[in-house]
Formats: C-alpha cells, structure tokens, sequence
C-alpha cells in the first residue's frame, strides 16, 4: 500500500488527474471524519476538508516523504485548519457528544456501534469522555473516534508513541472508573 500511495503521489505531483481524484477518494472520509469530530458540525467539517486538500495539491511539489503516512500528513493540516477555525470564531472548540458525531459520507449504512448502542448510552458515553483530562481525551478522540493509528496519533499530537500508549491506558482506565460511579454498564 506504501508504494502504491507514494505512486500516487507522484503520479499527482506531476499533474496527473486521476491520482488526485485516488488520494480524494482515499482520504476525504478520515479527513472529514476528524474535521467533523474538531468542530462538531458538517458543514465546517466540510469547507475544512476542502481546504485541507487545496493546501495539500497547492504544496504538492514541495512534499517530501518523510516516512510518514500520508494520512498523518493531512491529519497534521486539517488539524491546523481546526485551530484557525476556531482562533476565527473567537472560542474555544466545543465538545462533541459521541451520539452528535455524524456517519461518514461514504457509507450511509448504520455503524454497528449504532445498532449496538442507544442514542442515550452514547452521550452518557460522550459525557463521560469530555470528563477527561485533555490529552487523554484527545487521545480517545483520534485512536478511537477517527480510527487513526498509534503512530499516527503519535505523530499528530507530537508525542512518542509510549506516552500515547500511556494516554490511551489511563483514558481507559479514568473511563471505567467515571462509568462505574454513573451506573454505566459496559
């Protein structure tokens, strides 16, 4: 798959259409996903996956593989495109119910999850989230909510991987503990 996508960024680089239409196609849904989960609404979520992916072809020449993902790459310019958003609105961002996170574009098919669980357990289970300290929420929001890797949210949060793994342990175990003390069932 690496080689494949450092083809098609190449392939891009030079021009060539259909290889920027296969990175779209390939990471517009992880790029909105963490947008939409940033800012808690999609059509923000949307102009901000744009505009990543306008930065990203404009810079496209200069890009360098720097053993990195290219997901990680984008993840790192939506996310600065987040924080210019909301320095623009003059707020801090706002937390997102898990239940208010909406479903992927690609795929209208209900997520298991949703089958699995009621609307009221998932904000119980958003609120209990948004209990956390900020780094361990942050890590709960990247590795779980948008499905990145520990490498990549290693990357983005511009921490090792061993303290992600840390965050990710402690977030875990801060979650157990807040569902126990609100009668939450796992």
């Amino acid at each position: 798959m690496v080689s494949d996508e450092q083809a098609l960024i190449a392939k891009a680089r030079d021009g060539d259409k259909a290889a920027l239409e296969a990175l779209i196609t390939g990471y517009w849904q992880p790029v909105f996903r963490l947008a939409c989960l940033k800012t808690g609404n999609s059509e923000d979520a949307q102009e901000i996956a744009q505009e990543t992916f306008l930065k990203v072809f404009r810079a496209l020449p200069g890009y360098r593989d720097t053993g990195a993902a290219f997901k990680t790459y984008l993840g790192r310019i939506t996310l600065n495109l987040v924080t210019d958003y909301w320095r623009k609105k003059g707020r801090s961002p706002q937390v997102v119910a898990l239940a208010d996170f909406p479903e992927p574009l690609a795929d209208p098919a209900p997520l298991p999850e949703d089958s699995a669980l009621s609307r009221e357990r998932r904000e119980s289970i958003g609120r209990m989230v948004a209990m956390l300290p900020a780094e361990q929420r942050q890590t709960v929001e990247l590795r779980i909510y948008a499905a990145l890797s520990l490498q990549e949210t290693a990357r983005l949060m511009g921490k090792t991987e061993a303290a992600v793994k840390m965050l990710q342990q402690r977030a875990l175990k801060n979650l157990r503990r807040l569902f126990q003390e609100h009668g939450i069932d796992r």
